[in-house]
């Protein structure tokens, strides 16, 4: 990670700070305003970048390259996500984050799949117990935030199928009783 890419989350981090700090600050009406401004500032910027897109591939850049190295820039990125402008679908960006859930929970290619994306939520399926050496919570949480992370105009992530481990134990209590001496 390069100190650019630090600075810049930092800084994105800092901006919805601010905007939270804001939002519990003003009337109702007023944050409503706000959030009409920011929608038109950020149409305008989608705008500008879609035309700079363009610009760039009519100056003769490849089309296909051009899209990879703005895909695989995560800055660069997450802003075409946000302006409606990523050269990858939403469903490509899902499938590509899944491959690499299944790598990191070491599961096959059938058994954590994405069956669709519907009104706004990407629909998951597993058909294996995931968690390993890992919590089933904990594995359906990285799951979660690596598509949301790849696709954050979804809603949401809908996790279907078996995502425990037959063998996780429940959670005993155990119950100390200290004996008269």
């Amino acid at each position: 990670m390069s100190d650019e890419s630090d600075k810049l989350r930092v800084e994105s981090a800092q901006i919805e700070g601010l905007l939270s700090e804001i939002r519990e600050l003003v009337p109702l009406p007023a944050w409503q305003r706000i959030e009409h401004v920011l929608r038109r500032v950020v149409a305008l910027y989608a705008g500008g970048l879609s035309r700079t897109l363009a610009h760039g591939r009519d100056a003769g850049a490849d089309p296909a390259r051009l899209d990879e190295l703005l895909a695989s820039d995560e800055l660069v990125s997450s802003l075409l996500a946000l302006h409606g402008l990523h050269p990858h679908s939403a469903e490509e960006r899902v499938r590509r984050a899944l491959a690499e859930c299944r790598v990191q929970l070491g599961v096959g290619d059938d058994d954590l799949v994405m069956t669709g994306i519907r009104d706004g939520v990407a629909l998951v399926t597993t058909r294996v117990a995931l968690g390993g050496s890992m919590s089933a919570r904990v594995a359906e949480a990285a799951i979660c935030r690596a598509i949301e992370a790849a696709a954050p105009e979804l809603d949401r992530v809908e996790l279907t199928g078996f995502v425990g481990r037959a063998s996780e134990p429940a959670l005993v209590q155990l119950r100390v009783r200290r004996e008269a001496p």
